[in-house]
């Protein structure tokens, strides 16, 4: 008798099984010794019959960046849930991007992961909706009507900022050293002629 082809919510769970095997094999010996035939091992199944849930190794790891990233994405939204102004949200942003790369190191170096010198599209899509609530603020506090390049120019500046000093704490270079995630500080980038210049001298 044939066997039953598995519902979508039960494909679901395999993969999200062989995921965390993928994860496990990671974070103990690298990313390079995960392999479809040892995670298949470790969910107790042919390699033959990953290949269902998975094309490649490649796959696989971009999965797991992508679970990463929404992670960060659900801690931005639940820091933006909690501000009631522009301002306000950026600071929350701010705060709460540092603090995943703190708390949840792991994490933030897999979210971040380069395979031949790019994050895969599937993370880079994530990205992009983990970002949504900056770009909202920002497009609510600047004054002047602006296209959307010159938003996102403001908002790569911004994230800049804030990844870059993430990196510099786990560095050791910044400890005790707290930035300052208001507005006035963080809109400074990208901000153009006379409203660049008063941004900048009310952030010192």
């Amino acid at each position: 008798m044939p066997r039953k082809p598995l519902t979508e919510d039960e494909k679901s769970v395999v993969r999200e099984k062989a995921a965390a095997a993928a994860r496990r094999i990671m974070d103990e010996h690298g990313a390079e010794k995960v392999t479809i035939r040892g995670i298949a091992k470790e969910v107790g199944m042919s390699a033959m019959s990953l290949y269902t849930y998975f094309e490649n190794k490649a796959d696989i790891i971009a999965y797991l960046q992508s679970q990463a990233v929404n992670e960060l994405s659900a801690d931005l939204a639940a820091a933006q849930d909690k501000s009631n102004t522009p301002e306000k949200t950026i600071a929350a942003l701010g705060a709460a991007y540092v603090a995943f790369a703190d708390e949840k190191a792991d994490e933030f170096r897999l979210a971040f992961r380069a395979e031949e010198g790019r994050i895969p599209d599937t993370a880079l899509e994530s990205l992009e909706v983990a970002l949504q609530p900056l770009r909202d603020a920002v497009s609510s506090l600047v004054k002047e009507p602006r296209s959307p390049e010159e938003v996102e120019r403001i908002v790569t500046g911004i994230w800049s900022g804030w990844h870059g000093y993430a990196l510099l704490r786990q560095a050791g270079c910044v400890n005790g050293q707290t930035p300052v995630f208001d507005v006035k500080t963080a809109a400074f980038f990208g901000m153009p002629g006379k409203g660049r210049t008063k941004t900048g001298a009310a952030a010192h």
